[in-house]
């Protein structure tokens, strides 16, 4: 592959602009309309198929017509596809034209192919795989009319294909790491918390915008790389281990300024106020110990135990202050009175 610096910052450049997008599908698509500027051609096509023909079968096409509406009419004939072997046979991402594995081959023509590859019309096609698994081939295609795509294109194709299967392998990461961040929070008892990841380098970054603002307050503390759990400016971090081998480990990062605030507003301690926040949530006792990583005992302490200087009012008053769906299930008034002897 010869690949110019010229040619190299164009790709580049493309996939800069894109790699901030959010969904597959709208990164393909952008990814399309920066290939074929890339690359002059009529029309470009993102695939996915499984090697079996039972798996996941996906194809987008720009525009809509300038591929067959079935992926598999044009990729997944091993008796007349001159690139299914080679594809298959290819673990890294690559391009080929079809003349360049064609030659004088001859095959059974179904579905309107020729020696050229040009199904439903005079089309040359230009054809990047992202690396097989023996399981699955997914990768980019581009189709024009006219002359052939040039060594050149070829090869700046295939380098695109390398630069785009990376850009989108990240956004999978990402989409599994806010689904992993989704189940943290609901672990941890609380969407009000953020989650954050670490990359590569030990750098954190945001996972959810709770935690944009709280590393903001964190910064570049030496201790996030370190197992455990540490508070820094009123901001509690705990790291989570890797789910999974090779996995980025997970921070949890806790606001510990506003209970403390409120607790002190209503004359309750913070572990007293939380309790009662996940109280006025509908919790009982042993589903609000089971989110505090308490003990049952602990929290109906908590929720007997007497505001210093207001009396039950307070702890009522602290509860309302938290928005929810309603007051908690079987909360009893005489479950306030202070039980305290002189």
């Amino acid at each position: 592959m010869d690949i110019s610096g010229a040619d190299a910052r164009r790709v580049l450049t493309l996939v800069r602009e894109i790699e901030g997008i959010g969904s597959l599908p709208e990164l393909q698509e952008q990814a399309l309309r920066g290939l074929m500027r890339l690359v002059p051609a009529d029309g470009g096509q993102a695939y996915r198929l499984s090697v079996d023909g039972t798996g996941e079968l996906a194809a987008l096409s720009l525009p809509r017509e300038s591929f067959h509406e079935d992926p598999m009419v044009i990729y997944d004939h091993p008796l007349d596809h001159p690139l299914t072997d080679v594809m298959l046979r290819t673990p890294t991402a690559e391009a080929w034209r079809v003349s360049d594995v064609a030659a004088d081959r001859q095959w059974r023509r179904t579905y309107c192919y020729n020696l050229d590859f040009r199904p439903f019309g005079m089309m040359r096609h230009l054809v990047a795989s992202g690396g097989s698994d023996m399981s699955v081939v997914e990768g980019y295609a581009l189709a024009r009319s006219g002359t052939d795509f040039s060594e050149r294109e070829r090869d700046l194709f295939g380098f695109a294909q390398q630069q785009l299967g990376a850009a989108e392998r990240a956004l999978r990461e990402r989409e599994q790491l806010r689904a992993l961040a989704s189940l943290a929070l609901d672990l941890a008892g609380g969407k009000e918390r953020g989650v954050a990841a670490l990359d590569v380098s030990g750098r954190p970054y945001a996972l959810n915008a709770v935690a944009a603002g709280l590393l903001a307050v964190v910064g570049d503390d030496p201790r996030l790389g370190d197992a455990g759990c540490f508070t820094v400016r009123d901001v509690e971090v705990r790291r989570v281990p890797p789910s999974a081998p090779g996995g980025p480990p997970l921070l949890l990062l806790r606001d510990l300024a506003r209970p403390r605030t409120l607790a002190r507003r209503y004359g309750v301690t913070e572990q007293e106020h939380r309790t009662l926040c996940h109280l006025h949530a509908g919790c009982t006792a042993t589903e609000a110990a089971r989110r505090m990583g308490l003990s049952p005992v602990t929290v109906r302490g908590y929720i007997a135990s007497p505001a210093p200087q207001a009396g039950g009012r307070a702890h009522g008053r602290a509860a309302a202050a938290r928005p929810g769906p309603g007051p908690a299930r079987g909360l009893r008034p005489r479950r306030y009175v202070a039980t305290r002897q002189n």
